[in-house]
Order: C-alpha cells, then structure tokens, then sequence
C-alpha cells in the first residue's frame, strides 16, 4: 500500500513546473498595486491541464500530482483567481475544461452566505466557482446581479458582493472533493513559504554579534513552523494518494488534510511575523503578504469552522492491509 509519492513524481513536479514557477510568479510581484497573475505563461505551462485528458491538450496526470502542483503554487502565493481555475475544471463540462486548459477561460472564487455572494478578484473572471459548506458550484460571472466592490486590493485581491443567484448547479462529490484537495494543498504551499521565510530571515538578522537564528526562542518557532508545514503537506499527499487509489478513506483524509493545512497556513504566518520583528507588521514586508494570502485562500475555501466541523460528520472506515485498496 502507497502511502506518499515516490520520488520520481516528485522530481516530475520540480523539473516541470517548480523551476519555470521561480519565474512566473515571483512573491517581490505582490508589491506591486498593478500586480497580475501572467495567465498565458502559464497556461502554456500546463498549469490548468495537468489534470486534463490529453485529447483537448492536458497532460492527463493524477491527483497526486495535481495536488503536489497546487503546493508548489501556494509556496509562491499564487492568486485565488489560478486556483480557482485549476479547480474549476473538475466541475466544468468538456467545451469549458477546454477552453481552461488553453488559458481562455478564467475562474474567480465566490461564497456564498445566504442570499449574498462574495467574489475574490472577480474583474477579469468568466466564470465563478461558488463555494457554500464544502460544495461547489461553477456558474457564469454574467450571472452576478448588483456587484459592489467592498475592496480594491487591501487582501491583494479586489473584494465584491453581489446578490447570490437561486438555482445554483451543485457540482458532485467527486469533483468537490478534488476542489477540496487542491486547496488543502495551496494552504500546505502557504505554510511551507512562511516556514522558508522565517528560517531564511533568521540566518541573515543578527543580533549581539549572532544570527537570531541561534537564539532558542526563534529556533523553537522555525523548528514548530517546519514540523507545521511538513505534517500538513504529508497528510495532503497521503490524501492524494488515497483518492487516487480509491480507498474507502478517501474523503475522511482529504477532509482532514486541509483541516490540518489551514492550522498550518495561518500559524506559520503568524510566526512568521513574530520571527522578522518589528520589520514583519510592515505592508512593504513579505511577511505581511504571505497573513494576507493565507486568510484570503482560508476564507475562500468557507473557512476553519465549516471544515472541521466536515471532519466531525465524515466516516474513517478501517484500513485493513489488502483488503482496501
């Protein structure tokens, strides 16, 4: 029985996509007022067809690399808008998936609370994937009726309300579930940057002639950081894996994983500022971004509360060896 993936699929991801990433989506980006997403790049990247059946130009992977993808986006903060539209293909029909696939089509997040719908950097959406208690539902922007605009960059992306249509189209459990393991992993990548920046930064700042990194108290928080992010990208693949394998498990392991991503997302920014100080509060600071980015992609996925509350009501059946598989 699998139970993470092997090193060749790993170094897949890295070869293909991790380096070209460094590239595309540098986080100095998010300084910028004008700052967008370079959305031919990367499409022509395979970014929104790694998942896709090859016919219509995808590479026709699995989850697992789907989701090891996903991490390697959260790492670099990638906006809501990528990630929405990577998950939006699994809800999508096949003209759309298509149009995906290419970079012609671009899906912004939404919430729903009762009758009001939030949008995340809507401006430039054709489509919104609406999210409401776990489930999904891909609907077109034109359907908006009344946007306000509540916020025009404060959370690095442009807030909306607008009134919520009624017959929402409910996408089925199998691909929600694929929505659910694609954020889960954003927020593993989110946890993973802010441990990276504090271990960095610690290397660099001294203080009384010493990096703050050899100081105890800022060891025990780069130490808690890492074991952070390295539990919740391990249980995000393991999900991976499990879904991808079918096992009876699945939805319990993907419910939990981003449980478990979210606590490590907002966690490791919150130490992440604590380890640069002063310098950390500051809007011109990486650190702040990267608070930023993990509440906005927190929300947007309906947030803590809705998510363990989903682990409380989902079934672990038991694992027997090669009986479940």
């Amino acid at each position: 029985m699998d139970f993470h993936p092997d090193a060749d699929r790993r170094a897949l991801i890295a070869d293909a996509f991790s380096r070209p990433l460094d590239a595309l989506l540098p986080i100095a980006r998010l300084h910028r007022a004008d700052a967008k997403e370079p959305w031919a790049a990367l499409a022509e990247l395979g970014i929104f067809g790694i998942a896709a059946d090859p016919a219509i130009g995808g590479a026709g992977l699995t989850a697992t690399e789907e989701a090891l993808l996903a991490i390697e986006l959260g790492r670099r903060l990638a906006g809501a808008r990528v990630l929405a539209t990577l998950m939006a293909a699994h809800c999508a029909d096949d003209d759309l998936r298509a149009r995906i696939v290419a970079g012609d089509a671009q899906v912004a997040p939404a919430l729903l609370s009762g009758s009001a719908l939030s949008v995340i950097d809507g401006a430039h959406a054709d489509w919104l994937l609406v999210r409401h208690e776990g489930a999904a539902a891909l609907i077109p922007a034109t359907r908006l009726t009344d946007p306000t605009e509540l916020d025009d960059g404060h959370w690095t992306a442009a807030l909306t309300i607008a009134a919520a249509p009624t017959d929402l189209p409910w996408a089925s459990e199998a691909a929600t579930r694929r929505v659910r393991l694609i954020e889960a992993a954003a927020l593993c990548g989110v946890a993973a940057c802010a441990s990276d920046m504090a271990v960095g930064y610690a290397g660099l700042r001294e203080q009384f002639g010493h990096p703050i990194g050899a100081f105890q108290a800022v060891k025990h928080h780069c130490a808690n950081m890492a074991m952070a992010a390295m539990a919740a990208r391990d249980a995000t693949t393991f999900a991976a894996i499990a879904l991808e394998q079918a096992r009876p498990d699945a939805a319990f392991q993907i419910e939990s994983a981003l449980l478990l991503a979210i606590d490590a997302a907002l966690a490791n920014s919150r130490r992440n500022v604590q380890v640069h100080g002063g310098i950390g509060f500051s809007d011109e600071a990486d650190p702040h971004l990267v608070v930023k980015r993990a509440h906005l992609l927190v929300e947007a996925c309906g947030g803590a509360d809705t998510a363990a509350e989903r682990v409380a009501r989902a079934e672990a059946p038991m694992i027997r060896p090669g009986k479940n598989r």
